[in-house]
């Protein structure tokens, strides 16, 4: 496996909108940002990797919030673009990315100083990670560690903030049924697995997912929940190994524990899990999940995920779901 170190320029210009506690949720936080930003970077001129391309939206977290200094925090989750990829024949030598769309995900602290009421520099350090989430062969993904300047300019001038409302979060305490709430979501995923079977195939995963959840505060809910995964590259390495299986030996039930955080309507969950029974184990019975779920109406919502297992991605899935209070 060839690498590909380099120093290069990394370029990006967002659109940004200060929060001023309208909401609950950001008084709770310290009153973030949140934003959309556009990527443009020549990855250091190597012709193996071309050229890359994202937009993502963000949010970035205070850390200290004054009236001339911020400390940021910023977290951005979006779409990325890759000009080369790997191909056998034409561009053997990048073994990291196998698709031109991938997902990005950039993450960075940040100091401003504000110059005027509208005008702030400051400087940054972060790390931004290019990866297809396993749709595509081979997915080492693309690592960049950056350092840079930046300035922004407030098209309006700052709000006041709006002091936080205190909730009484004893209200949540109770295993009431205004505190509970069930999940269950369907999700599909492609994916393969070219470097041990060949090239020009994909499988798809299918997941049933139930999460059985007990809200905390306003913003947060614990549970435990079951995957029912069917992964059919399962097949595909069984069949390799010569080992005779049947459809319910693909399946691979699993058990974790679920943590949700939300912002609205928009909510972030954690999972920690291990698969109960399957025939192909070869990422280990241990698995972790980072889930994005967006409400559509009151008992709907879209749901995508990201299965790993420490730190390797399995697959990449987006569904649909319904909910019970």
């Amino acid at each position: 496996m060839r690498y590909f170190r380099a120093h290069f320029p990394l370029y990006e210009i967002s659109v940004q909108q200060a929060t001023y506690g309208r909401k609950y949720w950001q008084a709770c936080i310290n009153y973030p940002a949140v934003g959309v930003s556009f990527l443009y970077t020549g990855l250091g001129g190597f012709s193996e990797l071309g050229e890359a391309y994202a937009l993502y939206p963000y949010i970035s977290f205070n850390f200290l919030k004054s009236r001339r200094n911020h400390l940021n925090f910023k977290l951005g989750v979006g779409v990325g673009y890759i000009t080369n990829t790997y191909d056998p024949k034409e561009n053997p030598k990048n073994t990291f990315i196998g698709d031109h769309y991938n997902a990005i995900i950039n993450l960075a602290f940040e100091y401003n100083r504000f110059i005027t009421n509208r005008l702030s520099l400051g400087v940054f350090t972060g790390f931004t990670h290019f990866s297809n989430g396993a749709r595509r062969s081979p997915n080492n993904g693309i690592n960049i560690a950056h350092l840079g300047l930046n300035a922004r300019y407030f098209i309006n001038e700052p709000k006041q903030h709006i002091p936080r409302q205190e909730k009484n979060n004893g209200q949540y305490k109770p295993w009431t049924k205004k505190n509970l709430s069930l999940y269950i979501a369907f999700t599909y995923a492609p994916k393969d697995i070219e470097e041990y079977i060949g090239y020009n195939k994909t499988w798809s995963v299918y997941n049933l997912e139930i999460d059985f959840m007990k809200r905390l505060t306003e913003m947060s809910k614990i549970g435990v929940g079951l995957d029912f995964v069917f992964d059919e590259t399962d097949k595909a390495i069984l069949s390799l190994d010569n080992k005779p299986y049947s459809d319910i030996d693909i399946l691979r039930p699993g058990i974790n524990f679920a943590y949700e955080l939300s912002f609205s309507s928009t909510s972030f969950m954690i999972y920690a899990g291990a698969h109960l029974a399957g025939k192909e184990m070869g990422g280990g019975r241990l698995y972790q999940k980072l889930s994005a779920k967006q409400n559509i109406c009151k008992h709907m919502f879209a749901i995508c995920t990201l299965t790993t297992h420490f730190g390797w991605a399995d697959f990449f899935s987006f569904g649909i779901g319904y909910k019970i209070n």
